[in-house]
């Protein structure tokens, strides 16, 4: 029961952030930004005075879906892609990710990737083509970082854990391109 229930809060706390997602895209030509600004929310960048991220731009570069190629190893392995990601920013730092960028089916995608970014950690669940999740509550290794106007996410040594108790962890390399940006 303590288990189910310490599973719980992550999930509702994902899929609060994903629904607030899916109805928050900027498209407005006001946000657009010469292609030579970048900025970047990983922890390096922590406490640094860069006017550039008060200003972001929201509109993506590119066809507008994003993408997301992750692939995955440990206790089970394959690869997983993903044609359409929406991301938020907050104070110009990548604050969630949201892939598909779609929460309106009753059922949820397979395969998805979702993660609410603090500092230089994420709550992060990742669903695979056959439905088997994995979540970690505050992982590591998630970095954004925008040029022109293309949030850009590495995801690199991310380990979750099954939520299925008999299952084996895993860990997550790969890239994501965010295709609709909310915030600034």
């Amino acid at each position: 029961m303590h288990r189910s229930r310490a599973l719980t809060v992550p999930f509702i706390a994902l899929a609060a952030a994903a629904l607030a997602l899916t109805g928050c895209s900027s498209d407005s030509d006001d946000s657009k930004k010469d292609a030579s600004d970048s900025s970047a929310s990983a922890p390096a960048d922590a406490g640094k005075d860069d006017k550039a991220k008060d200003d972001e731009g929201s509109e993506p570069a590119g066809d507008g879906k994003g993408s997301a190629q992750l692939s995955y190893k440990g206790g089970a392995s394959g690869e997983v892609s993903i044609k359409s990601v929406g991301c938020a920013v907050m104070n110009g730092k990548l604050a969630a990710i949201t892939a598909p960028d779609s929460a309106d089916s009753s059922t949820p995608a397979k395969p998805s990737f979702t993660a609410v970014v603090t500092d230089d950690k994420a709550m992060t669940t990742l669903t695979t083509d056959d439905g088997t999740s994995y979540l970690h509550t505050s992982a590591p290794g998630i970095t954004g970082s925008k040029s022109g106007g293309t949030w850009v996410v590495t995801v690199a040594g991310l380990e979750l854990g099954p939520t299925d108790p008999t299952g084996d962890s895993i860990t997550v390399d790969g890239t994501i391109t965010c295709g609709s940006v909310a915030g600034m």
